[in-house]
C-alpha cells in the first residue's frame, strides 16, 4: 500500500532488512581488527556517549552490554558531560567509550568527547556514525563510518534502529559471544519474514486513535520504550512516555485513562511480573498493549490486545525487532492524526541549534 504522506518513512522502515546487511557488510570490514584492539586493551567498563534519539537507545545498549559481557556500563548524554567537573564513572578501570552520532548532532557529540577526554586522557574512544557526521577529527580512534544510513527526513529513524544493531554485533565481539554473533546474522532474513505482518498489526493496534501513550520495559528493553515515547511525541506530537515495568505500578499510571494506551514490551525474564502489572493497570480502564515473543491464555487475559513477534530470537536480538515494531506503531499513530510522518508540522521550524559550548561564561 502506498501512501503519500509518510511515503519516504513508509518506505525506509520496509527497506530495512536490506539497509542491515549493508551494515553488516560494512562492520565484516573491521571486526578482525577491532576484536584484536578489544584483547589488547582489556577494557573493565563501557560508557555510551550520545544524544538525542541514539540517547535513549544507548540506554538498551548500555544495559544489553552489562548482560553479555559483565562488564559496568552506562549510558550518558553529550550535554551532561559539559556539567561535570570529574568523569561521571570510576577512571581507575580501562573504559572503552562508544560515541553514536549522526551528521545533525556532531557538533555535540564532539563537544561532549572533548571534555571526556580532558577529563580521562586513558579512556579509549570508539566511534559508530552516518557518514558525514562531522565528528571533530581525532577524536575517535577507531571509528566505523556507514555510508549507507544517510536520510532524507528532518530526523533520525532508519539510522538510529541500525546504529542500535551495529552496536549489537560490537556488543557481541567485545563479549566474544559466538551464539550472538551467529544470531544477529540472521536478524535481517528474520526481519524480512516478519516485517509485514508486524506493520499490518501495527496498524490494527492504533486504530483507537489514543489520546496518550505509555511504553514500559525492563533491563534493555527500557531503551527501547524511551525510544518509542520520544518517536511518538516528535513524529505525531502525541504525548508519549515511559517507564520501568516494575516501577510504574508506584502510582505513574495516576494520569493513565480511558483515553491512555499502554504498551507493555514483554520480556522473558520478567515476564511473570510484567503480566501481573499489565493486569493490575486495567483499574484505569487504559487500554492494555502487550508486544511479546509468545502469546499464551493467561496474558490474552490480562491484555486487551497483544502482538506476538514469533521470531524464535533471543531477548538481546529481539530489543531490535521491537524497536522496528514502535517504528510502524509511531508511524500508523502520525496518520491516524493526520500528521505527515515525513514532514510533521511541528517539526518546521529549525532546531534550536546551540551557538556555543554548554559550561562556558560569556566575557563581558
Amino acid at each position: 500500500m502506498l501512501y503519500r504522506k509518510g511515503s519516504i518513512l513508509f518506505g525506509d522502515l520496509h527497506e530495512q532488512p536490506n539497509k542491515l546487511r549493508q551494515v553488516l557488510a560494512t562492520l565484516a570490514q573491521h571486526q578482525e581488527s577491532l576484536q584484536n584492539w578489544f584483547k589488547e586493551q582489556n577494557f573493565g567498563q563501557v560508557i555510551y556517549v550520545a544524544t538525542s534519539d541514539f540517547y535513549n537507545v544507548a540506554h538498551s545498549l548500555a544495559r544489553t552490554t552489562h548482560l553479555v559481557c559483565g562488564l559496568n556500563s552506562v549510558a550518558i548524554s553529550a550535554s551532561e558531560i559539559l556539567y561535570g567537573r570529574r568523569p561521571p564513572y570510576d577512571a581507575r578501570i580501562r573504559t572503552l567509550v562508544v560515541v553514536l552520532t549522526n551528521p545533525y548532532l556532531g557538533q555535540e557529540l564532539s563537544w561532549g568527547v572533548e571534555r571526556l577526554r580532558q577529563l580521562d586522557p586513558r579512556a579509549r574512544v570508539l566511534a559508530l556514525e552516518v557518514e558525514g557526521s562531522n565528528l571533530a577529527p581525532n577524536l575517535a580512534n577507531p571509528s566505523l563510518v556507514f555510508p549507507e544510513l544517510k536520510e532524507n527526513l528532518k530526523f533520525p529513524a532508519v539510522s538510529v534502529s541500525a546504529l542500535f544493531f551495529a552496536s549489537l554485533v560490537v556488543i557481541s565481539w567485545l563479549g566474544r559471544k559466538e551464539n550472538l554473533q551467529a544470531e544477529l546474522q540472521r536478524v535481517p532474513d528474520i526481519l524480512e519474514a516478519h516485517l509485514k505482518d508486524w506493520q499490518v498489526k501495527s496498524q490494527q493496534l492504533v486504530l483507537d486513535k489514543p489520546n496518550a501513550v505509555v511504553f514500559l520495559g525492563s533491563g534493555p528493553f527500557e531503551g527501547i520504550a524511551r525510544q518509542a515515547a520520544f518517536m511518538c511525541d516528535r513524529i505525531a506530537g502525541l504525548p508519549a512516555n515511559s517507564n520501568l515495568f516494575v516501577e510504574y505500578r508506584h502510582g505513574y499510571y495516576g494520569c493513565a485513562t480511558n483515553q491512555t494506551m499502554i504498551v507493555g514490551l514483554i520480556s522473558n525474564t520478567f515476564r511473570h511480573l510484567e503480566e501481573r502489572i499489565l493486569s493490575d493497570v486495567g483499574v484505569t480502564r487504559a487500554r492494555r498493549v502487550a508486544l511479546v515473543e509468545d502469546s499464551s491464555t493467561e496474558l490474552m487475559t490480562r491484555s486487551d490486545d497483544l502482538l506476538e513477534l514469533k521470531s524464535g530470537a533471543s531477548e538481546v536480538a529481539r530489543t531490535f525487532l521491537l524497536l522496528c515494531v514502535a517504528q510502524f506503531m509511531v508511524f500508523y499513530l502520525a496518520m491516524s492524526r493526520g500528521v505527515n510522518p515525513d514532514n510533521p508540522k511541528h517539526l518546521e521550524h529549525p532546531r534550536m541549534a546551540l551557538k556555543e559550548r554548554p559550561g562556558t561564561t560569556k566575557k563581558e
